[in-house]
């Protein structure tokens, strides 16, 4: 195991910037807590190093998703919530955008030869380590439901203006990596 006890909040915002784009400062400051405990609570030396998936090339960052997912999300709600007369909380949808992965740090490890599914990847559901993070930070259930709502092996659906933009935008990058990668879209499963 890697020792990150080092690592502080800075590092985190650094890594995440799209973490100061949450105007309620409770709500990025908890955001980037509950990075920096994922972090710390595993053996990745770089939060950099921690793969998108372990099914795409290196290249595919976690970090890099991450950002992604939170900048579409938050152009999503400029452009939904005006277009559709919607009162959308873009601070509680990047919340969910920043969060709804941040469990694939304790899901993933390394081995020799690249990464692979953690025992804790292979224990526990997709999203839930993130939840209890989450809960254990005290944001309220709706945060909680949009991160375990974001993926596609949840039987809990979206059932919020801001998880249901985390889910598409989550699936429009995914997507778009899958298809660089020449493998099989989210779009196009089945459940």
């Amino acid at each position: 195991m890697t020792n990150n006890a080092d690592v502080g909040i800075e590092r985190i915002r650094e890594v995440l910037p799209e973490i100061s784009r949450i105007e309620d400062a409770k709500l990025s400051d908890a955001v980037a807590r509950i990075w920096l405990r994922a972090w710390r609570s595993s053996a990745w030396a770089e939060l950099a190093s921690v793969p998108k998936s372990v099914d795409l090339p290196a290249k595919r960052t976690l970090v890099t998703h991450t950002s992604a997912v939170a900048r579409i999300a938050g152009h999503m709600v400029d452009v939904l919530a005006p277009a559709h007369g919607l009162t959308i909380s873009k601070d509680r949808t990047l919340a969910i955008a920043l969060l709804h992965d941040v469990s694939k740090v304790a899901e993933f490890e390394q081995s020799p030869s690249g990464a692979r599914a953690s025992r804790a990847g292979r224990l526990y559901q997709h999203g839930f380590l993130g939840a209890h993070w989450m809960e254990d930070e005290g944001l309220d259930e709706e945060l909680v439901h949009g991160v375990l709502a974001h993926t596609p092996v949840s039987a809990v659906v979206p059932q919020t203006h801001e998880a249901v933009i985390v889910h598409y935008a989550d699936f429009a990058d995914s997507d778009v990596q899958l298809l660089d990668a020449g493998q099989r879209l989210f779009c196009k499963r089945r459940a």
